[in-house]
């Protein structure tokens, strides 16, 4: 019950703001100051994302209303027959590193059921360095908050059009398919229009805008090889 009560406290204290450290907000500026010159062309239609391999990583910058946060995706291994991914999230007020366990990932994403997706153990880093492993009874207690949080890897697409050339940070990105997609945050769900291509792994997103145009999120960075665990 320790780790159930840390876990909920870490979602209370995002939901009351913390106080913005200016470090980290910097930090935060410095990946978006990045942009690259590269362009990448479509292979073929996207139909849904290029296999998953051990190294893939991609960094995303969301912009809610001027507030601005990172996040980087990364696959960091395999076990038992699962992905050991490696989420980094960095806002104006925390940083923090979580890696998961995740089997029947491309299942799920085939059967469009997310449900069917299955977190083996889930590990921590805070701040200070201190790593927790939760698994067992205690994960089966918050399994859902945690599947919740995975809504960067349920690839729910409606029908969608050509999207046209897209420029991001990452760089530019023709011949992208535009399609509404289903996010959920703790519990809220709500749709964006996306745009997608065929040499981004992991998720395919290039860029993503509330129907309600007040979140951006943007591809700042990617690759194919180089991600490794952070701890």
């Amino acid at each position: 019950m320790k780790y159930l009560a840390i876990i909920l406290l870490s979602f209370i204290l995002v939901s009351c703001g913390p106080s913005v450290n200016p470090a980290l907000q910097q930090k935060i500026n410095n990946f978006y100051g990045k942009s690259s010159s590269k362009s990448f062309n479509m292979s073929g239609n996207f139909v849904k994302t290029m296999p998953l391999k051990v190294g893939q990583w991609v960094m995303q910058g969301s912009n809610n209303e001027g507030t601005k946060s990172i996040n980087r995706i990364s696959i960091v291994g395999q076990e038992q027959g699962g992905w050991i991914f490696e989420f980094y999230s960095l806002t104006e007020s925390v940083e923090s590193w979580t890696q998961m366990l995740i089997k029947g990932l491309e299942e799920a994403n085939e059967s469009k059921n997310f449900d069917d997706i299955d977190i083996v153990w889930v590990k921590t880093k805070d701040n200070d360095g201190n790593i927790n492993t939760i698994d067992g009874m205690v994960l089966s207690l918050s399994k859902g908050l945690y599947k919740q949080s995975l809504s960067s890897l349920n690839l729910k697409l409606t029908s969608g059009t050509s999207g046209g050339s897209i420029t991001v940070p990452a760089g530019t990105f023709n011949g992208t398919y535009k399609s509404k997609a289903e996010v959920s945050v703790l519990g809220t769900k709500y749709t964006a229009e996306g745009w997608y291509h065929s040499e981004v792994p992991i998720n395919g997103m290039v860029k993503s805008v509330s129907d309600n145009g007040k979140i951006v999120t943007e591809l700042l960075d990617f690759g194919l090889t180089g991600a490794v665990r952070s701890f």
